[in-house]
């Protein structure tokens, strides 16, 4: 397959995005429209300047940064334009199914309602298949920098709305919060039915990931950079069949790797280990969205067109669709494969 074909044939394979952030995916232009009808000032004279600023370290002079952004966010129109804007922006990508964390403790600490918070993203997902045939499930996202209560004061908040919460997953500073310390989180969101995933691994230490593992009950390892250096932790999550969500853009702009061929994907792929490719928080990452991030590694790595397919397929195996969706998405690279002449 000539290198026109095989760029054509990665755009069209359907994508499932599993590392998405919603509040990253908010831009500069949509967050100045949000902070004037809320009558709010933000600490920036343009969408330009906010660009500008979006060149970092660290993961921590990033989080200073997204958290700000956070602000503006107040009402139930403003979570479900947030949402409707990502799906508007990728329903271009063949994206077909999308899992979206959202981080309520930085909304409900000034005072916005989990029912906003909630109803509002859920609106604007019905939107986004309803306009583009997108079907997508929301994962409530801890943040680390807070307290153990008050994660589960917010999980409690989040009970009435269930019905619409996948999952639960943790964020935010990986350096001083081990897993270890959320052992009573996590089995409480586990004991109400949902689904399990944490960032482990991004700035992290190999035993952040194996805590997560085998005291978390962890179902997907989100980012999972840091595993790299454990050749035992990496079989652990190949044996267990616990995927990774990598943020291949995102990682080498936080500095977690120096570029994306040195990030652990050949190894990854190499050792059996589930991977697929997400945004994280594209806003904040040169408004990078899944379909620039799997070109950004075809074209720092030219992965072959087998690795490829099965990294659409591993995407679908690991999302949280039920078993018809599933076979149907399945079913949609096998049709993809057979257009191009590519062998399943």
């Amino acid at each position: 397959m000539d290198t026109a074909t095989k760029l054509e044939f990665i755009q069209a394979l359907p994508k499932v995005e599993l590392h998405m952030h919603l509040e990253g995916s908010l831009e500069p232009e949509l967050l100045f429209e949000i902070a004037g009808r809320n009558g709010l000032k933000v600490p920036f004279a343009s969408p330009e300047e906010i660009r500008e600023k979006c060149n970092f370290t660290s993961l921590q002079s990033f989080l200073d940064l997204y958290y700000e952004g956070h602000k503006v966010l107040c009402t139930h129109a403003d979570f479900k334009d947030l949402a409707y804007a990502y799906f508007k922006r990728v329903s271009v990508t063949n994206l077909r199914h999308a899992e979206l964390f959202f981080e309520p403790q930085e909304h409900t600490v000034r005072g916005v309602k989990m029912e906003d918070i909630v109803m509002g993203l859920t609106e604007g997902c019905e939107l986004g298949l309803k306009e583009f045939g997108i079907t997508s499930e929301l994962i409530l996202c801890l943040l680390r920098h807070y307290d153990v209560a008050n994660m589960m004061d917010t999980l409690k908040a989040a009970l009435p709305f269930k019905q619409y919460i996948k999952g639960v997953g943790m964020c935010s500073t990986e350096i001083g919060y081990p897993p270890t310390l959320y052992t009573e989180v996590f089995q409480f969101a586990k004991d109400n039915g949902f689904r399990i995933t944490s960032h482990a691994g991004e700035e992290g230490p190999p035993d952040f990931v194996r805590q997560s593992v085998e005291i978390l009950g962890i179902e997907r390892c989100d980012h999972g950079i840091g595993m790299r250096s454990d050749p035992a932790v990496v079989k652990l999550l190949a044996d267990k069949k616990i995927g990774v969500t990598m943020c291949p853009i995102s990682n080498v702009l936080l500095k977690v790797t120096k570029s994306i061929p040195y990030s652990p994907i050949r190894q990854y792929l190499d050792a059996g280990v589930m991977i697929c490719f997400n945004s994280d928080d594209p806003s904040y990452f040169g408004s990078t969205y899944i379909d620039e991030n799997y070109e950004a590694v075809e074209k720092e790595m030219g992965l072959c067109v087998a690795e490829w397919v099965k990294i659409a397929r591993d995407a679908i195996t690991m999302s949280w669709v039920d078993d018809a969706e599933r076979a149907s998405l399945l079913a949609e690279v096998d049709a993809v494969c057979a257009k191009y002449g590519v062998a399943v």
